[in-house]
């Protein structure tokens, strides 16, 4: 059965394209040659200006098989 291990990148607020912190394309290929590949993306809600729900990535989760 196979074993794996997970890696969380936390993003600031409005990370990946909504003006915090974000992930680079170097910084994904870096972790793909460590062997770590994207499981999941955790996202939550606020509230905008005009009081409609935004989502907006917080997380990445990351996992690769333990050797």
């Amino acid at each position: 059965m196979s074993e794996w291990e997970y890696k969380i990148v936390s993003l600031d607020s409005g990370g990946l394209l909504g003006g915090g912190d974000e992930v680079t394309e170097p910084q994904l290929n870096e972790l793909g040659a460590r062997g770590w590949e994207l499981a999941a993306s955790l996202t939550g809600s606020e509230r905008s200006l005009g009081g409609r729900p935004k989502s907006r990535t917080e997380a990445l989760v990351f996992k690769r098989q333990k050797e």
